[in-house]
C-alpha cells in the first residue's frame, strides 16, 4: 500500500465537488494570482466535470487526490497562454504527478513559451495528457514531445482506443470520446470531441499508478501501447489547397551549412514578426523547432499539409541532397549552395525563381531572399 496519494490535476474551467472528490480547488486569475476557488461557482456540467466525470467511470479515486485548476472562465471556454503557464508552475509546486489537459493554443507566438514550461514541468517523473485541437491544425501543447496528445476516433466507444504514432504532429493515441455518464438520472452520451477522449487515456494512466506508483515514464508507456486495441486508426482528412504562401527549399548544402543557414534564416524571420516554420531531413533536428521530412513521399503533398497545419507565413525546407529546381511546384523558391551549367539549365526551366548562395554570409541570404520573394 502506498504511503502517499497520487496527486492528480485538471486544467479547465473547474470540476464541481459534487462530480468528484476534490483535494484543493483553485482558479487563476487574469492578474495571474492564484485564489481558491468555491465549489458552488462551477457548474456540476461545465466542461472540467465532465472530464473528470470520465475520469471516474473508468477508475476509482481511491487513493487519489484530485486538484481543480480553472484556467477557462466564462461560457467560451476560453483563457490565455498566462493562466495556462501559470497553472504549469502550481502544478510543480504542488507535486501534481498527472496533469490533465483538453484545451490547447494554436497561437504561433506562444509556442515557444509553452515548450520551455512543459519541458520543466516533464523533467521529473509527470504526465501530462493533452487533448489536441479540433480545428485539425497544430495544437501544443498536445503537439509537443514529451507530451502524451490525444485525438478522438469515431470508430470507437466507451473504454477503446489504439495507438498510433503520427511522426507530423506527434500525436500517439486516438481514444474514444463516446461515454455513457449518468448525470442528475438520466443517461448521456458525450459527443465526438478531442477534448472528451484524452481523459479517458489520462484514466489508463491513473489506473496504471494505482497499481504501482512507482511505474515510470517508459513503463507507463509500454502499458500504454501493449494494451491499445487493434482497430485500424482514422488518418487526418485535412484538406490540401494549393499553397498560397511562400515556400523555400534549400539544397545542394553540407548538413552543417544547412542546419547552420537554416537557424539564421528562421532567425532572421521571426526578428522581423514573421510567423515561419521549418522543415528538413538533418539529423539529430529539435522536433519542436522543426518538422522533419518524411524518408518518402510527395514533396508537395507534404508541403501542402505542412501549410495546413501550421497556418504560417513562410516554410524553409532545407534537404541535404540536391534537387533540381523543375520538380516541385509548391516551391516558390530554390536556394542553392553550389552553383554548375547542369543547375543553370535546370533552373531556366523551372516554374519558381532560383538564387544561388555560395560564398554568402548568412545576413546577405536573407537580405537577397527576402527581396526575391516580394
Amino acid at each position: 500500500m502506498p504511503d502517499k496519494n497520487i496527486r492528480m490535476a485538471i486544467l479547465d474551467d473547474g470540476v464541481h465537488p459534487e462530480v468528484c472528490p476534490l483535494a484543493g480547488s483553485f482558479v487563476v486569475d487574469d492578474d495571474l494570482s492564484v485564489a481558491v476557488l468555491e465549489g458552488h461557482a462551477v457548474s456540476p456540467l461545465s466542461h472540467g466535470s465532465m472530464c473528470a466525470r470520465i475520469v471516474r467511470r473508468y477508475v476509482g479515486l481511491e487513493d487519489v487526490d484530485v486538484f481543480s485548476i480553472q484556467i477557462l472562465q466564462g461560457d467560451t471556454l476560453r483563457g490565455n497562454i498566462g493562466r495556462l503557464l501559470k497553472a504549469f508552475e502550481l502544478c510543480v509546486s504542488m507535486d501534481i504527478r498527472l496533469v490533465h489537459l483538453s484545451v490547447g493554443t494554436y497561437a504561433f507566438e506562444d509556442f515557444a513559451r509553452l515548450e520551455e514550461t512543459v519541458r520543466y514541468l516533464l523533467e521529473t517523473d509527470r504526465f501530462l495528457v493533452a487533448a489536441a485541437g479540433n480545428r485539425g491544425i497544430v495544437t501544443y501543447p498536445a503537439y509537443l514531445p514529451g507530451v502524451i496528445g490525444v485525438k478522438c476516433h469515431p470508430g470507437l466507444a466507451d473504454d477503446e482506443y489504439t495507438y498510433f504514432y503520427d511522426s507530423f504532429t506527434k500525436i500517439h493515441f486516438q481514444a474514444s470520446s463516446k461515454h455513457r455518464l449518468a448525470i442528475e438520472g438520466l443517461e448521456t452520451e458525450t459527443p465526438i470531441s478531442n477534448s472528451y477522449a484524452a481523459p479517458l487515456v489520462t484514466a489508463k494512466i491513473l489506473s496504471y499508478l494505482k497499481s504501482n506508483p512507482t511505474l515510470d515514464k517508459n513503463q507507463i508507456w509500454h502499458l500504454l501501447t501493449q494494451n491499445a486495441g487493434n482497430q485500424p486508426p482514422v488518418r487526418d482528412s485535412e484538406p490540401c489547397p494549393p499553397v498560397e504562401i511562400p515556400i523555400v527549399l534549400l539544397s545542394g548544402f553540407s548538413a552543417r551549412r544547412m542546419s547552420q543557414l537554416l537557424e539564421a534564416l528562421m532567425g532572421c524571420l521571426r526578428r522581423d514578426d514573421y510567423h515561419a516554420r521549418a522543415a528538413s531531413n538533418l539529423p539529430g533536428i529539435r522536433p519542436w523547432d522543426e518538422t522533419a521530412l518524411p524518408e518518402s513521399g510527395d514533396l508537395d503533398l507534404f508541403i501542402a499539409r505542412m501549410a495546413w497545419y501550421f497556418s504560417c507565413e513562410i516554410i524553409l525546407v532545407g534537404v541535404a541532397s540536391y534537387i533540381p529546381p523543375d520538380r516541385y511546384g509548391n516551391v516558390s523558391l530554390w536556394i542553392y549552395g553550389e552553383e554548375s551549367d547542369e543547375l543553370r539549365t535546370a533552373a531556366a526551366e523551372a516554374d519558381g525563381q532560383v538564387m544561388w548562395a555560395g560564398g554568402m554570409e548568412d545576413g546577405r541570404v536573407y537580405e537577397v531572399m527576402v527581396g526575391m520573394l516580394s
